[in-house]
Formats: C-alpha cells, sequence, structure tokens
C-alpha cells in the first residue's frame, strides 16, 4: 500500500473550539474548512482511485490470451502503479496546504 498522509479524523477539524482563553477572539478560516472539506472527500476516495484498474488486471488471460495479452497486463499494471502513487500525491498535496493554513483568523 501507498503511504498515506495522516487521516482527516486525526487532523483538527475546522469545527473544533477556537484557542482558550486569552486568545483574542476567532472565527474558523473559510480557505482551512474548504481545504479541510476537499482533504475528507480525497481521503475517502483514495483507495477507489488505487483499485480502479484491478478489475481488467484480474481477467487478464480469461479472455485474451498470448503475448499481446502480457503487453497490455503490463500497461495495466504500469498505469495501476501511477494510480497509486497519484492518489498518494493528491492526500499529500492537498494535507501539506491545510497544513499551511490557519484554522481560525481574528474576527
Amino acid at each position: 500500500m501507498t503511504a498515506y498522509p495522516p487521516a482527516p479524523a486525526t487532523v483538527r477539524p475546522p469545527t473544533a473550539p477556537s484557542p482558550g482563553q486569552g486568545v483574542p477572539a476567532q472565527q474558523p478560516n473559510p480557505a482551512y474548512i474548504e481545504l479541510f472539506a476537499a482533504y475528507e472527500r480525497a481521503y475517502a476516495s483514495a483507495h477507489s482511485l488505487e483499485g480502479a484498474l484491478d478489475p481488467p488486471i484480474r481477467t487478464v488471460g480469461d479472455a485474451w490470451v498470448g503475448p499481446a495479452a502480457r503487453g497490455w497486463e503490463r500497461e495495466l499494471e504500469t498505469e495501476r502503479g501511477r494510480l497509486k502513487k497519484a492518489a498518494a500525491q493528491i492526500l499529500w498535496d492537498i494535507y501539506d496546504a491545510l497544513s499551511k493554513v490557519p484554522p481560525y483568523l481574528p474576527k
């Protein structure tokens, strides 16, 4: 399995209470809320993206055999590896952006 960043459940949700007493009044950052929602959606669908080519790979050899079929299977395996890397990269990109945006802004 490809290494994913931490799950959204381990990241501070935008609905968490603002910092405690002694801190000026703050409001949730709309950019953080949007990135957090995108991160949750992407994380939830990453495994389906990773496995998108699993069904055709499982059927190789059942309906089509020979050198061309083996070449096609290798191409599918290569593309499946790219999909797995892309899924992880998407998550890391959103996670990195989320970690740079403050969850709260001064009122």
